[in-house]
């Protein structure tokens, strides 16, 4: 997606966000203790899950609490990353082969 460094001055941070998530075609956000109650974590998932899109939370030294909207989603522990990699190029092998 996009980070500080990729904006420029005056951008509209919400629009550079939104025009991501549009382009996107799958999410993968990392929760973790710092962005786990963050307004920017809450609107990227939800931007994504209202365009039917795939998210996958990536869990660095947190669990899914029961009450997350999340919590029916499979997520992969940071640890085990190389296994969604792994995941993501059978996903896009089988989306050229269409």
């Amino acid at each position: 997606m996009l980070d500080v460094k990729d904006l420029e001055g005056g951008d509209l941070i919400s629009a550079k966000i939104r025009e991501g998530l549009d382009a996107c075609q799958e999410a993968v956000v990392l929760i973790s203790p710092q962005s786990e109650g963050s307004r920017w974590v809450v609107f990227e998932i939800g931007a994504v899950w209202g365009q039917h899109k795939r998210i996958t939370p990536i869990l660095n030294n947190v669990s899914l609490d029961a009450t997350t909207p999340l919590k029916e989603i499979k997520a992969i522990d940071l640890n085990d990353f190389d296994r969604f990699l792994s995941e993501l190029e059978k996903r896009i092998q089988k989306a050229s082969e269409e």
